[in-house]
């Protein structure tokens, strides 16, 4: 609730005060929440943040700037508003921010993103000028025991929602993504399970894009510069079958990842639930005799985060990589023959296609994540078990396209398998 204060007779009353609280209550009734998705189209109408929305269309990552809030830009600054000033009166706006964000979080008002991120800048200026630091209170686990992140993403609308408009400016989670950065491990952990809350697989992977939610490693940055590319993931249900889904993906500078990084990790969320897909280079092991041997090309599939026990039947197919067709100027026959009268034939010779790689990965035990009683439960294989996956350890294989990316997919079904000769998804 905001305190009101008698204005003294040289505090004069800005002209364009920032909209008050009530605007909130008072917006037209039209207004419709469940038609905006995260950040397709203009940018927030902010002067105080510089973060883009988050887009759907092969839009860049997403930065992580932290919002400039105190320009004394003319009258109609978040003080007046709050008419907080003095710092006793830092515990009042804690508490008033508190109640502002959770209003514009119950409400959802994501249409009038103008008013939200208003809003917010005020807020923003009131805790600047009273030592307050609103990334730390948007951060707190404030509104029934989660983050104001978490509830802005489980109340969102996925993208391909019926309801939600191609061209629709930027919502609330992107207003306070812009105003909460640089975000706490916590945080990430919450909008982690947002995202698995609401099995949001777009949205999952396009904040997996912003160093801020998947920060690079040293190594890689040493090995791949500051413009990293990202790994690209397309998650697809089978309607046919309610447990089966499809997960493609295209993997930049496979070989050299693993030879010096020696693990490239792959994440997404299908059937309710969250994976892991590694390539790694097992690790030296105290025991010996163990599995996998120290040194080999390995991969393995796992449950993450909090979802649920599943057995699993699936299998990892790599095709050959295409090739660019050669110039046909270089395939003509010569003018004239070489002295020693041989001929090169007219049509060059098209070396065999190389079979699929297919690494057959399943469960005969229930997959489960890692917890304070249990170690957890995997599968993981060798490249080596594979006549053909042994070809990945090595480099200019046929499977690694000439831009080094390597491009596979996963097909799987939640089951537990029954023959080894069995169509994982049929």
């Amino acid at each position: 609730m905001i305190i009101d204060k008698q204005p003294l007779p040289d505090d004069p009353t800005p002209s364009e005060a920032p909209p008050s609280y009530e605007t909130l209550g008072s917006l037209p009734h039209d207004y419709r929440p469940e038609k905006s998705g995260v950040g397709r189209g203009e940018s927030v109408a902010s002067s105080s943040s510089s973060v883009p929305p988050l887009r759907s269309d092969n839009s860049p990552p997403l930065k992580s700037p932290r919002s400039t809030t105190s320009s004394n830009k003319g009258k109609g600054r978040a003080t007046t508003w709050f008419n907080f000033s003095s710092s006793k009166t830092t515990r009042e706006v804690q508490t008033t921010v508190r109640g502002l964000v959770r209003d514009l979080i119950q409400q959802h008002i994501a249409d009038a993103d103008t008013a939200a991120a208003s809003i917010l800048r005020s807020c923003a200026d009131a805790c600047a000028d009273n030592h307050v630091s609103l990334s730390d209170l948007l951060q707190e686990k404030s509104i029934e025991g989660h983050t104001p992140l978490y509830w802005a993403i489980v109340k969102r609308l996925p993208d391909d929602h019926q309801d939600v408009e191609a061209g629709q400016c930027p919502d609330l989670l992107t207003s306070i993504i812009s105003f909460a950065t640089p975000l706490k491990p916590e945080t990430i952990t919450e909008v982690r399970l947002a995202c698995l809350a609401t099995s949001d697989q777009k949205l999952f992977q396009r904040l997996r894009l912003s160093p801020e939610f998947a920060p690079v490693s040293g190594v890689n940055q040493m090995l791949l510069g500051g413009t990293i590319p990202p790994d690209e993931i397309e998650v697809e249900d089978v309607s046919s079958d309610g447990g089966a889904f499809v997960m493609s993906f295209v993997v930049p500078h496979f070989h050299k990842r693993m030879s010096v990084s020696k693990e490239v990790e792959l994440e997404f969320i299908a059937r309710s639930r969250m994976w892991r897909l590694a390539f790694f280079i097992a690790p030296e092991s105290p025991y010996r005799g163990s599995d996998p041997r120290a040194g080999s090309w390995c991969i393995s599939l796992s449950l993450i985060e909090n979802s649920p026990p599943t057995f699993l039947d699936s299998q990892l197919l790599i095709d050959e990589a295409k090739t660019d067709p050669p110039d046909s100027a270089s395939l003509k026959e010569p003018s004239s023959p070489p002295r020693s009268g041989f001929r090169l034939p007219a049509s060059p010779i098209q070396p065999k296609p190389k079979s699929t790689i297919t690494l057959r990965l399943k469960s005969n035990e229930q997959l489960e994540v890692a917890g304070r009683y249990n170690s957890g439960k995997n599968i993981v294989i060798s490249l080596e078990d594979s006549l053909m996956g042994a070809n990945l350890q090595y480099g200019n294989n046929p499977y690694i396209g000439s831009d080094e990316k390597l491009r596979g997919r996963l097909e799987a079904r939640l089951g537990k398998p029954e023959r080894d000769d069995e169509c994982v998804i049929c």
